[in-house]
C-alpha cells in the first residue's frame, strides 16, 4: 500500500541520516547490538556492503561471533579473539 500522506523529513533528521564516517568500510562494522542477556544479536555491515544480523555462535566470514555486549563483539578465529566497537564508542 502506498503512502498517501507524507511529511517533509526534518533537516537535523536528514543531516543525520547523511553523516560521513571515518570508518573503514573495508572491513566489518558493527551498527548496533539488541536483545537481552540471555539472546543478545548484533547488526554489523560486512565489506561488501551487506547488513546482517548475528548472534552467539554464528559465522561471519571466517569468524565466529563468540560475544556481544552493548557497544561491541567478540569475533574468533584461529583461537584468538578480536572485539569489534561501534564506531564512535
Amino acid at each position: 500500500m502506498a503512502q498517501t500522506d507524507t511529511t517533509p523529513t526534518p533537516a537535523s533528521v536528514a543531516r543525520r541520516a547523511t553523516e560521513q564516517t571515518d570508518a573503514n568500510l573495508s572491513r566489518m562494522i558493527l551498527l548496533g547490538t539488541f536483545g537481552t542477556d540471555a539472546a543478545p544479536q548484533a547488526l554489523v555491515r560486512l565489506p561488501d556492503g551487506q547488513v546482517a544480523r548475528v548472534a552467539p555462535g554464528d559465522r561471519v566470514g571466517h569468524d565466529t561471533v563468540y560475544a556481544i555486549d552493548a557497544r561491541r563483539i567478540a569475533l574468533e578465529r584461529n583461537g584468538r579473539a578480536t572485539w569489534v566497537a561501534m564506531p564512535g564508542g
